[in-house]
Protein backbone atom coordinates (compact mmCIF):
# COMPACT_ATOMS: atom_id res chain seq x y z
CA UNK A 1 0.00 0.00 0.00
CA UNK A 2 1.70 3.51 -0.97
CA UNK A 3 1.50 6.03 1.17
CA UNK A 4 -1.87 7.83 -0.67
CA UNK A 5 -2.99 4.78 -0.35
CA UNK A 6 -3.10 4.24 2.86
CA UNK A 7 -3.85 7.98 4.16
CA UNK A 8 -6.93 7.36 1.64
CA UNK A 9 -7.52 4.20 3.56
CA UNK A 10 -7.35 5.99 6.83
CA UNK A 11 -9.34 8.93 6.18
CA UNK A 12 -11.64 6.32 5.53
CA UNK A 13 -11.62 4.92 8.85
CA UNK A 14 -11.73 8.38 10.65
CA UNK A 15 -14.99 9.08 9.38
CA UNK A 16 -16.14 6.93 12.23
CA UNK A 17 -13.69 8.58 14.63
CA UNK A 18 -14.15 11.81 14.73
CA UNK A 19 -14.39 12.05 18.41
CA UNK A 20 -11.68 10.37 20.03
CA UNK A 21 -8.98 11.68 22.28
CA UNK A 22 -5.76 10.58 23.10
CA UNK A 23 -4.77 11.84 26.73
CA UNK A 24 -1.05 11.74 26.68
CA UNK A 25 2.50 12.67 27.96
CA UNK A 26 5.85 10.96 27.90
CA UNK A 27 5.81 10.77 31.38
CA UNK A 28 4.01 9.45 34.04
CA UNK A 29 2.26 10.46 37.38
CA UNK A 30 0.43 13.78 35.77
CA UNK A 31 -2.81 12.92 35.55
CA UNK A 32 -3.17 10.74 32.28
CA UNK A 33 -5.18 8.42 34.28
CA UNK A 34 -7.46 10.52 36.46
CA UNK A 35 -8.21 12.83 33.36
CA UNK A 36 -9.55 9.97 31.73
CA UNK A 37 -11.86 8.27 34.32
CA UNK A 38 -13.25 11.33 35.86
CA UNK A 39 -13.89 13.15 32.53
CA UNK A 40 -15.37 10.31 30.94
CA UNK A 41 -17.23 10.02 34.15
CA UNK A 42 -18.67 13.72 34.11
CA UNK A 43 -19.32 13.79 30.50
CA UNK A 44 -21.31 9.96 30.60
CA UNK A 45 -23.11 11.74 33.80
CA UNK A 46 -24.09 14.66 31.28
CA UNK A 47 -25.61 12.00 28.67
CA UNK A 48 -22.71 11.41 26.52
CA UNK A 49 -22.41 7.58 25.68
CA UNK A 50 -18.53 7.73 26.43
CA UNK A 51 -16.24 4.89 25.56
CA UNK A 52 -12.85 4.75 27.90
CA UNK A 53 -9.83 2.85 26.32
CA UNK A 54 -6.69 1.86 28.49
CA UNK A 55 -3.23 1.90 26.48
CA UNK A 56 -1.22 1.73 29.49
CA UNK A 57 1.02 -1.55 30.31
CA UNK A 58 -0.09 -0.64 34.20
CA UNK A 59 -3.91 -1.03 33.50
CA UNK A 60 -4.67 1.28 36.37
CA UNK A 61 -7.84 2.51 34.85
CA UNK A 62 -9.18 -0.62 36.64
CA UNK A 63 -8.67 1.22 39.65
CA UNK A 64 -9.81 4.21 39.01
CA UNK A 65 -12.93 2.89 37.64
CA UNK A 66 -13.17 0.11 39.74
CA UNK A 67 -13.89 -2.83 37.57
CA UNK A 68 -10.37 -4.74 38.81
CA UNK A 69 -11.86 -8.15 40.09
CA UNK A 70 -14.92 -8.20 37.52
CA UNK A 71 -14.59 -11.01 34.87
CA UNK A 72 -13.88 -8.76 31.63
CA UNK A 73 -10.93 -7.34 32.88
CA UNK A 74 -8.60 -9.18 30.58
CA UNK A 75 -5.63 -6.63 30.96
CA UNK A 76 -5.59 -5.46 27.16
CA UNK A 77 -5.71 -8.68 25.77
CA UNK A 78 -8.58 -8.07 23.28
CA UNK A 79 -6.74 -5.26 21.94
CA UNK A 80 -3.74 -7.36 20.92
CA UNK A 81 -6.24 -10.28 19.73
CA UNK A 82 -8.13 -7.32 17.98
CA UNK A 83 -4.45 -5.88 16.57
CA UNK A 84 -3.50 -9.42 15.57
CA UNK A 85 -6.47 -11.04 13.99
CA UNK A 86 -9.06 -8.40 13.43
CA UNK A 87 -11.00 -9.64 16.37
CA UNK A 88 -13.62 -7.31 18.04
CA UNK A 89 -12.77 -5.19 21.06
CA UNK A 90 -14.24 -6.27 24.05
CA UNK A 91 -16.12 -3.87 25.99
CA UNK A 92 -16.75 -3.93 29.67
CA UNK A 93 -20.45 -1.92 29.45
CA UNK A 94 -21.87 0.11 32.61
CA UNK A 95 -19.00 0.30 34.16
CA UNK A 96 -20.86 3.75 35.16
CA UNK A 97 -24.06 4.70 33.34
CA UNK A 98 -23.59 5.66 29.80
CA UNK A 99 -19.96 4.84 30.59
CA UNK A 100 -18.20 1.74 28.61
CA UNK A 101 -14.41 0.57 29.09
CA UNK A 102 -12.19 -1.33 27.33
CA UNK A 103 -9.49 -2.68 29.72
CA UNK A 104 -5.77 -2.27 29.13
CA UNK A 105 -2.93 -3.66 31.36
CA UNK A 106 0.30 -6.41 30.95
CA UNK A 107 -0.86 -7.76 27.61
CA UNK A 108 -0.16 -4.97 25.54
CA UNK A 109 3.52 -5.63 26.17
CA UNK A 110 2.95 -8.01 22.56
CA UNK A 111 2.06 -4.68 20.92
CA UNK A 112 5.48 -3.92 21.37
CA UNK A 113 6.95 -6.82 19.53
CA UNK A 114 4.32 -6.82 16.70
CA UNK A 115 5.57 -2.96 16.13
CA UNK A 116 9.15 -3.80 16.16
CA UNK A 117 8.60 -7.05 13.38
CA UNK A 118 8.31 -5.39 10.13
CA UNK A 119 7.44 -8.82 8.33
CA UNK A 120 4.50 -9.14 10.85
CA UNK A 121 2.99 -5.70 10.98
CA UNK A 122 2.55 -6.02 7.38
CA UNK A 123 0.03 -8.96 7.56
CA UNK A 124 -1.87 -6.35 9.68
CA UNK A 125 -5.08 -4.30 8.59
CA UNK A 126 -3.70 -1.57 7.18
CA UNK A 127 0.46 -2.75 7.46
CA UNK A 128 0.73 -1.94 11.08
CA UNK A 129 -0.14 -2.17 14.27
CA UNK A 130 -1.77 1.64 15.06
CA UNK A 131 -4.05 1.00 11.53
CA UNK A 132 -5.19 -2.20 12.61
CA UNK A 133 -5.71 -0.54 16.28
CA UNK A 134 -7.60 2.34 14.01
CA UNK A 135 -9.83 -0.31 11.95
CA UNK A 136 -10.59 -2.04 15.03
CA UNK A 137 -11.61 1.08 17.35
CA UNK A 138 -13.46 2.54 14.19
CA UNK A 139 -15.85 -0.67 14.19
CA UNK A 140 -16.15 -0.73 17.83
CA UNK A 141 -16.96 2.93 18.01
CA UNK A 142 -19.58 2.54 15.30
CA UNK A 143 -21.68 -0.10 16.73
CA UNK A 144 -21.86 0.96 20.40
CA UNK A 145 -22.61 4.51 18.64
CA UNK A 146 -20.51 6.63 21.39
CA UNK A 147 -20.07 10.21 21.11
CA UNK A 148 -16.71 10.45 22.38
CA UNK A 149 -13.90 8.21 23.37
CA UNK A 150 -11.33 8.84 25.59
CA UNK A 151 -7.82 6.84 25.48
CA UNK A 152 -5.20 6.97 28.51
CA UNK A 153 -2.00 6.53 26.92
CA UNK A 154 0.89 4.52 28.14
CA UNK A 155 4.39 7.14 29.23
CA UNK A 156 7.28 6.29 28.10
CA UNK A 157 6.27 4.18 25.16
CA UNK A 158 6.51 5.25 22.03
CA UNK A 159 5.11 1.99 20.14
CA UNK A 160 1.93 2.15 22.19
CA UNK A 161 1.35 6.45 21.99
CA UNK A 162 2.06 5.79 17.98
CA UNK A 163 -0.50 3.22 17.40
CA UNK A 164 -3.28 5.63 20.01
CA UNK A 165 -2.44 8.85 17.64
CA UNK A 166 -2.98 6.62 14.77
CA UNK A 167 -6.59 5.81 15.60
CA UNK A 168 -7.45 9.35 17.29
CA UNK A 169 -8.38 12.89 16.27
CA UNK A 170 -7.28 14.85 19.18
CA UNK A 171 -4.28 15.28 21.45
CA UNK A 172 -4.77 16.34 24.97
CA UNK A 173 -1.64 16.72 26.84
CA UNK A 174 -1.48 16.53 31.04
CA UNK A 175 0.84 18.10 32.53
CA UNK A 176 2.49 19.23 35.95
CA UNK A 177 3.83 22.68 37.03
CA UNK A 178 7.76 20.99 37.17
CA UNK A 179 10.27 20.09 34.99
CA UNK A 180 9.64 16.99 34.74
CA UNK A 181 6.21 17.48 33.16
CA UNK A 182 7.80 19.58 30.87
CA UNK A 183 10.47 17.05 29.74
CA UNK A 184 7.41 14.53 29.08
CA UNK A 185 5.76 16.75 26.77
CA UNK A 186 9.14 17.61 24.48
CA UNK A 187 8.54 14.09 23.01
CA UNK A 188 4.98 14.62 22.10
CA UNK A 189 5.49 17.07 19.28
CA UNK A 190 7.71 14.60 17.48
CA UNK A 191 5.72 12.01 17.70
CA UNK A 192 2.43 13.99 16.66
CA UNK A 193 4.67 14.97 13.51
CA UNK A 194 5.89 11.63 12.41
CA UNK A 195 2.05 10.27 13.21
CA UNK A 196 0.55 13.03 11.13
CA UNK A 197 2.59 11.98 7.85
CA UNK A 198 -0.39 9.08 7.30
CA UNK A 199 -3.50 10.54 10.01
CA UNK A 200 -3.05 14.60 9.07
CA UNK A 201 -6.21 14.66 11.02
CA UNK A 202 -4.42 15.05 14.26
CA UNK A 203 -5.06 18.23 16.21
CA UNK A 204 -3.77 19.24 19.10
CA UNK A 205 -7.13 20.12 21.60
CA UNK A 206 -4.55 21.87 24.35
CA UNK A 207 -2.70 21.31 27.20
CA UNK A 208 -4.29 21.05 30.88
CA UNK A 209 -2.58 21.37 34.55
CA UNK A 210 -2.60 19.13 36.78
CA UNK A 211 -1.69 19.17 40.07
CA UNK A 212 -2.08 22.71 40.50
CA UNK A 213 -3.07 25.21 43.51
CA UNK A 214 -5.55 27.93 42.67
CA UNK A 215 -3.43 30.66 44.42
CA UNK A 216 -0.22 29.43 42.18
CA UNK A 217 -0.67 32.96 39.88
CA UNK A 218 3.01 33.71 39.29
CA UNK A 219 3.85 29.54 38.80
CA UNK A 220 0.55 29.21 36.34
CA UNK A 221 2.11 31.53 33.93
CA UNK A 222 5.94 30.96 34.37
CA UNK A 223 4.76 27.08 33.71
CA UNK A 224 2.79 28.68 30.44
CA UNK A 225 5.63 30.55 29.22
CA UNK A 226 8.37 27.39 30.06
CA UNK A 227 5.86 25.20 27.74
CA UNK A 228 5.70 27.88 25.04
CA UNK A 229 9.54 26.66 24.40
CA UNK A 230 9.45 23.09 24.35
CA UNK A 231 6.34 22.32 22.49
CA UNK A 232 4.73 24.10 18.79
CA UNK A 233 1.74 26.52 19.40
CA UNK A 234 -1.01 24.47 21.74
CA UNK A 235 -3.48 26.06 23.45
CA UNK A 236 -4.27 26.18 27.17
CA UNK A 237 -7.48 25.17 28.97
CA UNK A 238 -8.92 27.50 31.37
CA UNK A 239 -9.45 24.91 33.34
CA UNK A 240 -7.17 23.23 35.63
CA UNK A 241 -7.23 20.43 38.01
CA UNK A 242 -6.14 21.12 41.39
CA UNK A 243 -3.87 19.55 43.91
CA UNK A 244 -5.57 17.12 46.56
CA UNK A 245 -3.08 14.27 47.62
CA UNK A 246 -6.31 12.56 49.42
CA UNK A 247 -8.79 12.89 46.99
CA UNK A 248 -6.26 10.68 44.47
CA UNK A 249 -5.24 8.65 47.16
CA UNK A 250 -9.01 8.30 48.49
CA UNK A 251 -10.56 8.09 44.84
CA UNK A 252 -8.19 5.09 43.95
CA UNK A 253 -8.44 2.94 46.85
CA UNK A 254 -12.08 3.17 46.57
CA UNK A 255 -12.78 2.91 42.85
CA UNK A 256 -14.73 6.60 42.82
CA UNK A 257 -14.25 8.84 40.86
CA UNK A 258 -14.11 12.47 42.56
CA UNK A 259 -17.85 13.34 42.21
CA UNK A 260 -18.60 10.00 43.80
CA UNK A 261 -16.31 10.17 46.60
CA UNK A 262 -17.84 13.81 47.30
CA UNK A 263 -21.24 12.39 46.98
CA UNK A 264 -20.43 9.94 50.03
CA UNK A 265 -18.31 12.20 51.86
CA UNK A 266 -21.60 14.86 52.46
CA UNK A 267 -23.39 11.93 53.10
CA UNK A 268 -20.74 10.16 55.43
CA UNK A 269 -21.15 13.78 57.06
CA UNK A 270 -24.43 13.92 57.42
CA UNK A 271 -25.15 10.41 58.80
CA UNK A 272 -22.30 11.17 61.57
CA UNK A 273 -24.30 14.51 62.69
CA UNK A 274 -27.16 12.70 63.30
CA UNK A 275 -25.02 9.92 65.34
CA UNK A 276 -23.28 12.26 67.35
CA UNK A 277 -26.86 14.28 67.79
CA UNK A 278 -28.52 11.17 69.16
CA UNK A 279 -25.26 10.68 71.57
CA UNK A 280 -26.25 14.13 72.92
CA UNK A 281 -29.46 13.65 73.49
CA UNK A 282 -28.83 10.69 75.49
CA UNK A 283 -26.18 12.24 77.47
CA UNK A 284 -29.00 14.83 78.27
CA UNK A 285 -31.57 12.42 79.08
CA UNK A 286 -28.90 10.37 81.47
CA UNK A 287 -26.65 12.78 82.23
CA UNK A 288 -24.16 10.17 81.97
CA UNK A 289 -22.07 8.36 79.31
CA UNK A 290 -22.64 4.63 79.79
CA UNK A 291 -21.74 2.26 77.59
CA UNK A 292 -24.64 2.22 75.58
CA UNK A 293 -23.46 5.84 74.27
CA UNK A 294 -20.14 4.79 73.58
CA UNK A 295 -21.44 2.60 71.39
CA UNK A 296 -23.52 4.97 69.55
CA UNK A 297 -20.20 7.39 69.10
CA UNK A 298 -18.47 4.42 67.58
CA UNK A 299 -20.59 3.50 65.25
CA UNK A 300 -21.06 7.40 63.69
CA UNK A 301 -19.28 6.99 60.11
CA UNK A 302 -15.81 8.47 59.71
CA UNK A 303 -16.10 11.31 57.58
CA UNK A 304 -13.11 11.71 54.89
CA UNK A 305 -10.96 15.16 55.68
CA UNK A 306 -11.39 15.16 52.13
CA UNK A 307 -15.24 16.00 51.78
CA UNK A 308 -14.75 19.73 50.91
CA UNK A 309 -11.26 19.61 48.50
CA UNK A 310 -13.37 16.43 46.40
CA UNK A 311 -15.73 18.45 45.56
CA UNK A 312 -13.66 20.91 44.38
CA UNK A 313 -11.87 18.62 42.29
CA UNK A 314 -15.01 17.48 41.34
CA UNK A 315 -16.12 20.30 39.71
CA UNK A 316 -12.33 21.19 37.96
CA UNK A 317 -12.84 17.73 35.75
CA UNK A 318 -16.55 18.71 35.33
CA UNK A 319 -15.07 22.27 33.61
CA UNK A 320 -12.69 20.87 32.18
CA UNK A 321 -15.05 17.95 30.57
CA UNK A 322 -17.55 21.01 29.34
CA UNK A 323 -14.13 23.13 27.37
CA UNK A 324 -13.14 19.53 25.68
CA UNK A 325 -16.80 19.44 24.08
CA UNK A 326 -16.71 23.39 23.71
CA UNK A 327 -13.49 22.83 21.95
CA UNK A 328 -14.63 19.48 19.79
CA UNK A 329 -17.54 21.51 18.53
CA UNK A 330 -15.82 24.06 17.54
CA UNK A 331 -13.34 22.44 15.26
CA UNK A 332 -16.16 20.30 13.67
CA UNK A 333 -18.18 23.68 12.94
CA UNK A 334 -14.60 24.87 11.68
CA UNK A 335 -13.98 21.60 9.44
CA UNK A 336 -18.04 21.71 8.20
CA UNK A 337 -17.47 25.55 6.62
CA UNK A 338 -14.57 23.96 5.28
CA UNK A 339 -16.08 21.28 3.55
CA UNK A 340 -18.59 24.06 2.53
CA UNK A 341 -16.56 25.95 0.99
CA UNK A 342 -14.67 23.07 -1.26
Amino acid sequence: MTTTQLQTWLLTIHESLTRVVAIINGKGGVGKTSITANVGGELADRGLKVLVMDCDLSGNLRLDLGYDEHPGNDFGKSIVQAIMGGLPLKVIQDVRPNLDVVPGGRALKMVNKLASDESFAEELEGGSVGTAFAAALARTVTEGEYDMVLIDCAPGNPELQEMVLTASRYVLIPTKSDPGGWDGLKGVGPLVKRVRQNNPLLTYLGIVLFGHSPSATRVLENTKAQLSEVTETVPFFDSYIRHSAATAHDTRLRGQLARELSRDARTLARERDKALKRAAELKAQRNEVGDDLSNVIEDAPMVSSVAGVSGDVADDYAGLGREIVKRIAAEEKKAAAAAEEK
